[in-house]
């Protein structure tokens, strides 16, 4: 039986698309291709998500690699990239139902400091009730290794078969299902909505009204 439903953040609970992000700070597409390979493919957005540098270090560390006046661009990329994107806020709502049924909600996460700026910007109302979560630049290891699975069980005493971790990447569900969670791939936030519901009637329905 199911009783935790946990989230991943990005293409989960909020577009994670960086090519439209550049899109909305870049205009030129050959400035686009240079702001990329400073903030994406260098390994230094990589950095942030596990602890590595802080945000701060992140900027100034990417903006060494291009010229001064792409410094700006840089900051505002690492920075507000979630003014640019699309929140879940269906399937956000959704968590709050499945929370009035009883199940216990947590967030998985490979993600930096930025979570709590998203957070603050009001961009995540699901936190509210939120039983728990592990970020992983708090605990300085990402996704998919093992451990950070196994971090979110112990913390929060769970047993991974009645937990069920949704996220878009395959090699992430696939750490997870060799530890015993269900797991569901999302796809789309209605086909995201779509899967829990079925996934959750399949095995159960597990009602605690709190």
């Amino acid at each position: 039986m199911i009783k935790n439903l946990i989230f991943d953040f990005g293409n989960v609970l909020i577009e994670w698309n960086p090519a439209k992000i550049l899109a909305a700070f870049v205009e030129d597409a050959e400035d686009r291709k240079r702001v990329k390979t400073a903030v994406f493919d260098s390994g230094i957005w990589a950095q942030t998500d596990i602890g590595e540098l802080s945000l701060k270090q992140a900027i100034r560390k990417a903006q060494k690699l291009l010229d001064g006046s792409y410094a700006p661009t840089v900051e505002a990329v690492f920075t507000r990239w979630y003014e640019v994107i699309d929140s879940y806020y269906q399937l956000q709502e959704k968590i709050f139902e499945w929370v009035q049924m009883g199940y216990s909600i947590y967030i998985l996460s490979t993600t930096s400091e930025i979570f709590y700026i998203v957070e603050n910007a009001g961009l995540l109302p699901m936190t509210k009730v939120l039983t728990g979560k592990i970020l992983s630049y708090e605990v300085g290891c990402a996704k998919p290794d093992k451990s950070i699975y196994q971090k979110l069980l112990t913390q929060y005493t769970l047993q991974a078969s009645q937990c069920v971790f949704i996220d878009d990447l395959q090699v992430n569900l696939d750490t997870a299902k060799s530890l015993g969670f269900e797991t569901i791939l999302a796809t789309s936030e209605q086909q995201n909505i779509i899967a829990i519901e079925e996934l959750l009637q399949k095995k159960g329905s597990f009602h605690r009204k709190k």
